[in-house]
């Protein structure tokens, strides 16, 4: 497995866990469950990356598992704006 996605799976496997269960748990804040799974991903993403003490393609890794996470958190909204509407 390439370093790139070994990396970036930590991050997204939390983003995916809250996300899921922010909108399975049908919560009346599901927004903002989403939004602090996907900032908690963010940083726990920092700190993958930096523990890794690898200068060379930092940046790429780094603007590589935060879309991804984004993508995770968009579908996430997409599927509760769809289920619960915005209220």
């Amino acid at each position: 497995m390439p370093r790139k996605f070994a990396s970036a799976l930590p991050s997204w496997i939390v983003a995916i866990a809250g996300t899921v269960l922010a909108v399975t748990l049908g919560s009346a804040q599901w927004a903002e469950v989403i939004s602090v799974t996907i900032g908690a991903s963010l940083v726990l993403s920092f700190v993958v990356q930096l523990s890794m003490q690898r200068k060379q393609g930092l940046v790429n890794r780094l603007a590589f598992t935060t879309a991804g996470s984004l993508v995770i958190g968009a579908v996430g909204i997409v599927v509760a704006l769809v289920q619960y509407g915005l209220g």
